[in-house]
C-alpha cells in the first residue's frame, strides 16, 4: 500500500510539472505577436529516490518530477521594416533601456521592444511613458557621455552667416582682355567673361544673392579681376534695384595656367541691411603656388573649354531651419534633419549588455529586471564592447516559433495524459487491496 500512495504523489509531480509546461507554452503562443518577445522553455529534473533496499543504485525507485528552471530564449527575432523613424530594433545582443515607475519604485528596466515616440516634452519614450535612456546632445551636435533621459529639444536650428566661401573655377586665357577701365558695374556681362551666383546668409538668417564676375585684365594677360555684386537692397544705406560691387582683387595665373596668387583682401566686409551684423566673407580660389599649394587644386587657367565656369561652389552660412525629419543610424545616432537642408545629432540611444541574459526577471509590459544571477547592466552605445546594432525604422518580431511549440504542447499534452492514468491506475489496484479487506 506505501508504494501506491508514493505512486500517486509521483504522478501528481508530473501532473503539476506538465500542466506548468503547458501554461510556459500558452503564454509563448499568447505573445506570438508582442514585439520583441522572448520565449521561455521549462526545464525539468527528476527527484530524489527512494532506496527500497540497501544503498546501491539498482535499488532505487524516482520519486517523481519538479519545474527546474522557466528559461527565457534571448534568440534573434526577425526584423520588421515599419518606416516610423523611432521604431527600434536590435541586431544581436543587448536591451534598450527604459526609466518609470512600477510598484511605486523607479529604476532602470530592460526590453527589447523599441517601439519608441517623442512626447510632448520632447523625451523619447515606450508606449507605456517610460522615458528611454541615452545620451542628449549640447545645441552644436555634440553628444555627451553622461546617461539619462534622452531628450530632443532642438527644434529650431541657429542661422549661421556665411563666413567662408570656396570656389574653383576654370578661367580661359583666350577669353578676350577688357581694356582700363575694366569692369563695370552696369554693364556687367560685357566687362566679364566669368560669371557665378550663390546664395549666402547674414546674422539673422537672411538669405542674399551674390554674383561673382571675373575680367579678363589689361593689365597682364594672365591676371584676372575678381569683383563681387550685391543688389541694393541688401546693403545698409543701398537703393533696391541698383547694384552695388566690392572688389575681390585679382588672380594671377602662370605659363602653365596654374594659380599662382590670389590678392583677395580677405575678410571681405559687408555691411548687410536689415539690421544684420556686418557680414565678414573669406574667399578661397584654391591652392596658389606663392602660398605653397600646387596651383592645380583650384582655380585654373586652361583652354579647350567652352567657356570659364565655375566647377565647385560652396558657403558654409544657412538660415533658419525647422526639424523636418528623425533618422537613427546603427550606432544609435539620432539626427535630425531641417528644412535649411542642415542636419545635427540631436543624441544617442544606449544599450545595456548581461553576462547572462537569462537570468533577468520579467516583470511584465515585456520589461526585465536585473538581478545576482543576470550580472549588472554593462551600458553603452551599440556596437561596441559585444553590443549589437540599432536598425532604425524597423521593429524585432517575437521569437515564437509557432510549429515548435505546437509540437512541445503535444508532448506536454501526452505527459499529463500518462501521468493522470498512473493515477487511475494507482487508484485500481488500491480498490483491489479494499476489495480484499471486505
Amino acid at each position: 500500500m506505501g508504494n501506491l500512495m508514493a505512486s500517486l504523489y509521483t504522478a501528481n509531480t508530473g501532473l503539476g510539472a506538465a500542466g506548468t509546461a503547458v501554461g510556459v507554452i500558452g503564454n509563448n503562443l499568447a505573445n506570438v505577436n508582442t514585439t520583441g518577445f522572448k520565449a521561455s522553455r521549462a526545464h525539468f529534473q527528476d527527484l530524489i529516490s527512494q532506496f527500497i533496499v540497501g544503498t546501491t543504485g539498482t535499488n532505487q525507485v524516482g520519486k517523481g518530477v519538479s519545474l527546474e528552471r522557466i528559461e527565457h530564449l534571448f534568440t534573434q527575432g526577425s526584423m520588421q521594416h515599419t518606416g516610423v523613424p523611432t521604431d527600434l530594433a536590435i541586431g544581436g545582443d543587448g536591451f534598450f533601456i527604459v526609466k518609470g515607475t512600477q510598484g511605486g519604485v523607479t529604476q532602470n528596466y530592460y526590453s527589447r521592444n523599441g517601439a519608441f515616440r517623442f512626447d510632448d516634452q520632447g523625451y523619447l519614450v515606450n508606449q507605456s511613458g517610460y522615458r528611454v535612456q541615452g545620451y542628449s546632445a549640447d545645441p552644436t551636435g555634440v553628444v555627451g557621455a553622461t546617461l539619462g533621459d534622452l531628450q530632443v529639444n532642438k527644434r529650431n536650428l541657429d542661422p549661421l552667416p556665411t563666413s567662408n566661401i570656396d570656389i574653383h573655377a576654370n578661367l580661359r586665357p583666350s577669353d578676350p582682355i577688357i581694356p582700363a577701365p575694366g569692369f563695370d558695374v552696369n554693364n556687367p556681362d560685357t566687362t566679364s567673361s566669368f560669371k557665378t551666383s550663390m546664395v549666402v546668409y547674414d546674422s539673422l538668417g537672411n538669405s542674399h544673392q551674390v554674383d561673382v564676375y571675373g575680367t579678363h585684365s589689361s593689365t597682364a594677360p594672365d591676371v584676372w579681376d575678381m569683383n563681387m555684386v550685391v543688389d541694393g537692397a541688401d546693403l545698409a544705406g543701398g537703393v533696391a534695384g541698383t547694384p552695388q560691387a566690392i572688389g575681390l582683387g585679382q588672380l594671377t595665373f602662370d605659363g602653365q595656367g596654374r594659380l599662382q596668387q590670389s590678392t583677395t583682401p580677405n575678410p571681405i566686409a559687408v555691411a548687410w541691411s536689415g539690421g544684420a551684423n556686418a557680414g565678414a566673407l573669406n574667399f578661397n580660389w584654391g591652392d596658389p603656388i606663392a602660398a605653397g599649394g600646387t596651383g592645380r587644386q583650384g582655380s585654373t587657367q586652361w583652354n579647350q573649354v567652352a567657356e570659364s565656369a565655375a566647377n565647385f561652389i560652396h558657403q558654409d552660412g544657412y538660415g533658419t531651419g525647422n526639424l523636418e525629419t528623425i533618422s537613427v543610424n546603427e550606432d544609435g545616432l539620432i539626427t535630425g534633419g531641417f528644412t535649411n537642408g542642415q542636419t545635427l545629432a540631436l543624441g544617442q540611444v544606449a544599450l545595456a549588455r548581461f553576462e547572462d541574459p537569462t537570468g533577468l526577471n520579467s516583470v511584465g509590459g515585456n520589461r526585465f529586471i536585473e538581478t545576482p544571477k543576470s550580472g549588472q547592466a554593462n551600458i553603452g552605445v551599440a556596437q561596441t564592447a559585444g553590443r549589437g546594432l540599432i536598425a532604425g525604422g524597423t521593429l524585432e518580431q517575437s521569437n515564437v516559433e509557432i510549429s515548435d511549440q505546437f509540437i512541445d504542447l503535444i508532448a506536454y499534452q501526452k505527459a499529463y495524459q500518462a501521468n493522470a492514468k498512473t493515477i487511475s491506475t494507482a487508484d485500481g489496484l488500491m480498490q483491489e487491496v479494499f476489495q480484499i479487506l471486505r
